[in-house]
């Protein structure tokens, strides 16, 4: 019976040292903190910014009492050009094919203005159903997806770069903040303020799937191999980014966002998260590993 008696205590004190060493490593895991691989400087009062290029360049929005276009490095942050736009502008992207789409939205209107990526010269204007809350660029080069929205209503104008048509409109929920096209561009992915993401039939208007990724939605972008979504969510000064498998629907893990953090875009390689952050006085580019 001792002999038992201490065999059960030596069994005992090796679990509670187990379960002591895992609550310690649950805790020490739950510190890591993921850093930043680098912080590029941006132009002041950071609005928007569109994609990087292949060869590294990228386009900001930036501006208070006036607004501009800015070309800069997205590895150093060094400034190469400007040129004033109007203080309508509220988004902006470009397409691998290296054409700018401007989203403008003001109280009672809204347009997508053409500019060329290497001058940002303006090509042509297009007129949009309402105000422009968001642009992004499709996987072909040559598609523009324009969120536009009033207080009840809201949709996504779909225009072609080229020709300057438009190519349909989808409605969405009218707290839409953020779109993300897939890869195939068959449907979209649109992010609420509520946190929901609905799953949008570009063809039929049909919604295919719902999910939640947390409180007050802010921002949206997808790999470009189509597999992770990252969502941004929280207020500006404290949020955090969801790393979701879009197979699954589910959260796999969670990034830190900056204060202040307005929007995601990820690299054409997929290897690298880009997290914009802007307000007035200051703007940087912080880039996490993903």
């Amino acid at each position: 019976m001792t002999a038992v008696a201490a065999l059960i205590s030596a069994a005992l004190m090796l679990a509670a040292c187990t379960d002591s060493v895992a609550q310690q490593a649950s805790r020490s895991a739950a510190t890591v903190k993921v850093m930043p691989q680098r912080i590029v400087p941006a132009p002041e009062s950071l609005l928007a910014a569109a994609e990087p290029q292949a060869n590294g360049i990228m386009w900001g929005l930036a501006g208070e009492s006036t607004a501009g276009l800015f070309e800069f490095d997205s590895s150093s942050g060094h400034l190469a050009g400007s040129v004033s736009v109007s203080k309508a502008a509220r988004s902006v992207a470009e397409s691998s094919a290296g054409v700018i789409g401007l989203a403008l939205g003001t109280g009672n209107s809204g347009a997508l203005e053409l500019r060329d990526g290497r001058t940002a010269k303006l090509l042509q204007t297009i007129p949009l159903p309402a105000p422009a809350r968001q642009v992004v660029a499709g996987s072909d080069g040559t598609t523009f997806y324009v969120l536009t929205g009033w207080p009840t209503a809201a949709s996504v104008t779909i225009v072609d770069s080229h020709s300057g048509k438009v190519h349909g409109s989808v409605p969405v929920p009218a707290d839409t903040v953020s779109v993300a096209p897939d890869v195939q561009q068959a449907s979209f992915y649109a992010l609420e303020r509520s946190g929901l993401v609905d799953e949008i039939s570009i063809s039929g208007g049909q919604v295919t799937g719902k999910f939640e990724v947390g409180d007050k939605g802010r921002s949206i972008a997808l790999s470009p191999d189509g597999r992770t979504l990252y969502v941004l969510k929280g207020t500006g000064k404290v949020a955090n980014v969801a790393v979701v498998d879009a197979g699954t629907e589910s959260v796999r893990r969670v990034l830190p966002a900056p204060s202040d953090c307005l929007e995601l875009l990820v690299s054409a390689t997929g290897s690298q998260l880009y997290e914009v952050v802007g307000a007035p006085g200051y703007g940087n580019i912080q880039v996490f590993a993903v």
